[in-house]
């Protein structure tokens, strides 16, 4: 009475074990990524820098207006230098501020990309 639904449980138990290992072992599909020097894999915890532009034409840096000054001296205080800097501008903001903090970040030796968008 106690044997048949030891040996089912056994048994399925057995067969669990085979066909999950049969899974596991299957590679998956293989992707081949084309070689791009603007290929840019996920950010984690990145630091993003908004330039508005004119007529407001102002910098942000962590949701709170600063000037080229105070990014700097906020971005020296941080204590790792490994966070990504994403700068996202609008398409009519001053090439010289986009510059200027590209300047910054790169000098203080934090990776920086410069977000697009498409054209519609």
């Amino acid at each position: 009475m106690f044997i048949a639904p030891s040996l089912d449980v056994v048994l399925a138990l057995i067969f669990f074990i085979i066909l999950s290992t049969s899974f596991l072992l299957q590679p998956g599909v293989e992707v081949s990524v084309p070689d791009s020097p603007f290929l840019l894999a996920p950010q984690r915890d990145p630091l993003v820098v908004s330039i508005a532009a004119p007529p407001i034409s102002a910098l942000y840096f962590e949701n709170e207006q600063v000037t080229l000054e105070e990014l700097r001296d906020r971005l020296e205080r941080r204590p790792s230098r490994n966070n990504t800097i994403i700068i996202k501008s609008d398409r009519l903001a001053p090439v010289e501020q986009l510059a200027g903090v590209m300047n910054i970040t790169l000098g203080m030796g934090y990776p920086t990309v410069v977000a697009t968008s498409e054209e519609k």
